[in-house]
């Protein structure tokens, strides 16, 4: 009997320790799921590109949100919430874990957060007014900012291919054809232009990586082969018809011969392609225009516009072949000829069947 008493009281002692630490481990879990303080307090909190959960964690701790990092990550991999976007985030000290959690899971959605999208082959006019247009900086402080002498010497020690051509005396915009078009998210609208401008050129960094040994082996350095594509960009609507025109262009260079791209003219006196241009202005003379005679065997002194990745892979690989002319019609279809007599056949043809484009 004595035994059995014995027995009974052990399985007891067992079944309240077990008891017990469930009661503890529920009651633990109630303390660190339950807010840190019952009045609440409003908290800016940022979470930055790059940013670890454990650092997230550390920071949420830091700044009274939470009462342990880390069960902050053990319940961050229970939850499956792995996943927290840079953002700005609007949280209270009143909350509990799994409504902080739930509010960083959903950082997408923050409210403040911008996405700005720049299409290819906008030049710097067009960048600072899809800037304007889309945050707290004005068109004007744009342009300004593109030509901080500062913020300049700054990229041309940070980047390898970005160098001291773009301080060219004759360049209108110093960044023009290093800003990668794309989409970007942003927290705000209060964004700087140096943010937009740092993770536009970052992109390009990472873009033109895998290139780097082929541009250094090229006889033209990137800024060179960056003015190339941002006239590709603008001459041809696809891959192969901007590795047509990237053909012709070298073989132009090769001997000699001025480019003749209209697309220069227009930007050599600042006005858009839809814009009328007169007779003189396709004739000016200036650093861009590779139209007029001095501009013989020579590339414009920059980019004209920011070109897209394709046309940057067309300037680096151009089709090889033996045309030295080029024209468009009016749906974007390219003819290539070797003499500038049937270059002007080719004109003729497409008026006679409508097929030549004006304005």
């Amino acid at each position: 009997m004595e035994k059995k008493k014995s027995k009974y009281r052990k399985r007891n002692i067992f079944l309240g320790v077990v008891l017990g630490i469930i009661v503890l481990t529920l009651l633990g879990l109630i303390y660190f799921l339950s807010p840190v303080s019952m009045n609440g307090k409003d908290v800016e909190f940022i979470v930055t590109e790059g940013e670890s959960l454990r650092e997230i964690g550390k920071s949420l701790e830091k700044e009274g949100l939470i009462k342990n990092d880390k069960f902050f990550l053990g319940y961050i991999v229970l939850k499956d919430a792995k996943k927290i976007y840079a953002a700005k985030y609007e949280l209270n000290t009143g909350m509990t874990l799994s409504e902080i959690v739930e509010v960083l899971r959903d950082g997408g959605k923050n409210k403040d957060e911008i996405t700005i999208t720049f299409k290819e082959g906008l030049n710097m006019r067009g960048v600072a007014k899809v800037i304007s247009k889309n945050t707290n900086n004005s068109y004007e402080e744009v342009l300004e900012y593109s030509q901080n002498e500062d913020y300049i010497n700054e990229l041309i020690k940070k980047y390898w291919f970005i160098t001291k051509d773009i301080k060219n005396k004759d360049i209108y915009y110093p960044l023009e054809g290093y800003l990668f078009p794309d989409s970007y998210n942003f927290l705000s609208k209060d964004v700087t232009v140096k943010e937009i401008f740092d993770a536009m050129i970052d992109h390009l960094d990472h873009n033109l990586q895998k290139y780097k040994k082929q541009i250094e082996k090229s006889d033209y350095n990137a800024h060179e082969i960056l003015t190339i594509a941002s006239i590709l960009e603008l001459e041809g609507i696809d891959k192969n018809s901007r590795k047509d025109i990237a053909g012709v262009f070298y073989n132009r260079l090769g001997k000699k011969m001025i480019l003749g791209s209209d697309v220069t003219s227009y930007y050599g006196v600042k006005k858009d392609l839809t814009s009328d241009i007169s007779q003189s202005e396709l004739n000016s003379v200036n650093g861009y225009n590779t139209r007029i005679n001095s501009m013989a065997g020579k590339l414009p002194v920059g980019p004209i516009s920011n070109p897209s990745l394709i046309s940057i892979e067309a300037a680096l690989n151009p089709n090889s072949h033996d045309y030295y002319y080029f024209v468009a019609d009016k749906n974007g279809k390219i003819y290539l000829t070797k003499t500038y007599e049937t270059h002007n056949k080719v004109i003729a043809d497409l008026k006679n069947k409508g097929l030549w484009f004006e304005w």
